[in-house]
């Protein structure tokens, strides 16, 4: 705690998404702040760039306030409920005998052979004439 105290934060991490190959990536850089940096100077970072002091590790951007950092906790604390209550249902099912699996007939596809289509003749385009496989003139 003394540590972060005395820290100017001068050697910091900062990570951005940028596009690498076909996807967005979390890339880090490594960077000098000069004394006197402000908050206003982290303007051109994006939405999902954060940075970071490399020494006592104290998040610089952005900064939360604590109005953020409570309602992030409650958020989490929400959902990790809902998900013990989702386990807590899915195990009554179990119990009770109910199977949430659900049981699909495959169709079977099967190709008709070629002398399938010799013997019945080939229909155009919706005519009605049939067009029929000479073995002669092959």
């Amino acid at each position: 705690m003394i540590e972060q105290a005395n820290c100017r934060h001068e050697y910091v991490k900062i990570f951005q998404r940028k596009l690498k190959g076909l996807e967005r990536r979390l890339l880090s850089t490594r960077a000098y702040l000069p004394t006197g940096f402000k908050q206003a100077d982290f303007g051109h970072l994006g939405e999902g760039s954060f940075c970071f002091c490399t020494k006592c590790r104290t998040r610089l951007y952005p900064k939360r306030t604590q109005q953020e950092r409570l309602a992030a906790r409650a958020a989490l604390a929400a959902s990790q409920a809902l998900d013990k209550q989702n386990a807590e249902l899915q195990s009554q099912v179990d119990e009770a005998g109910g199977t949430s699996e659900i049981h699909v007939e495959e169709l079977v596809l099967e190709s008709p052979d070629f002398g399938d289509v010799v013997q019945e003749g080939v229909v155009l385009g919706g005519e009605e004439d049939s067009f029929e496989f000479n073995e002669d003139e092959g």
